[in-house]
């Protein structure tokens, strides 16, 4: 068992998510750096998709009562190495602090966290309050129980250094053109790609609002539909919107381009303060970008 004393600022379990279940207005959600998550995961013995914690800002305070292997992967954590597997021995305290450099930092334990899953998965739903064993981020003095689905020998090593992602701004960040590029005016699009975007402080699991204050993009009205991660919505006020994993079903303002998935990373990694730069990209290279990820993973 695992005693919860003190929780960070935001520390949820999330696994793989709820893919799938958007036509009846449930978010897919699953861990917003998902890369680092799987790291995590691999690393301290799991499959990829295996229940976890991942922490924002903060990380939290925790007692063993039974000997466990963990392991830490995505922004570097005050009290821990990252991207290694330890063991710790029965009775012991895992001490975590900030987060820095890095937003979310992901905590995985040998044999997952023996959460019970609702709808198909362990992954907490904010919006819907539910999953996650609490419906609820992590309090002082809840008690997480430790699965037993070990998948293969923890890691003897640590992640090697040419497969980790970057930590530290200023980001670029590859984009396709999105489905409402068109409703733009001409070169909206080339526009928004030679702008510097300022991460602002409102950031959640949903997404996180861009500010660009040199430019000024509008759209034509478009009806709801629907979004996926990684879209970058234009709000009538000419502010940005970038969707994270955690996003609504659907939405009502037009999506000028979307974030491909192999660097949804680096957005989940970016402060308030931040900037970030869209590059423009096709399908084949995005595509080429997951592969050369998931052949880190597999590898």
């Amino acid at each position: 068992m695992i005693q919860v004393l003190r929780p960070g600022a935001w520390t949820t379990v999330q696994d793989s998510g709820r893919p799938g279940l958007e036509r009846f207005g449930i978010s897919p959600g699953g861990p917003v750096d998902w890369f680092a998550a799987a790291v995590a995961n691999l690393i301290a013995g799991n499959r990829e998709d295996a229940a976890l914690l991942e922490c924002t800002l903060e990380a939290p305070a925790l007692r063993f009562s039974e000997a466990a292997t963990v392991a830490i992967a995505g922004g570097e954590v005050e009290g821990a190495p990252g991207w290694t597997a330890r063991r710790l021995e029965a009775g012991a305290t895992l001490e975590l602090g900030r987060i820095r450099p890095g937003l979310r930092t992901y905590l995985a334990i040998g044999g997952g966290l023996g959460v019970e899953p609702v709808l198909g998965s362990r992954s907490l739903c904010q919006l819907g309050r539910f999953g996650g064993g609490f419906g609820r981020p992590l309090r002082a003095g809840d008690v997480l129980s430790i699965g037993s689905e070990i998948a293969h020998d923890s890691w003897s090593q640590p992640w090697p250094a040419a497969h980790r992602l970057p930590l530290q701004g200023p980001w670029e960040v590859r984009a396709i053109a999105g489905p409402h590029a068109g409703a733009f005016p001409d070169g909206s699009l080339r526009r928004l790609a030679d702008t510097a975007l300022l991460v602002t402080p409102a950031i959640d699991r949903m997404g996180m609002r861009l500010r660009a204050p040199a430019l000024r993009l509008q759209a034509s009205e478009i009806l709801t539909t629907g979004v996926t991660e990684g879209a970058v919505q234009v709000t009538p006020s000419g502010e940005l919107i970038a969707l994270l994993a955690e996003h609504q079903p659907t939405g009502g303002y037009p999506v000028i381009a979307t974030v491909i998935r192999a660097d949804l990373p680096l957005l989940a990694q970016a402060r308030p303060g931040d900037t970030i730069h869209l590059r423009l990209c096709g399908v084949e290279e995005a595509v080429g970008a997951l592969r050369r990820l998931v052949d880190w993973l597999r590898g």
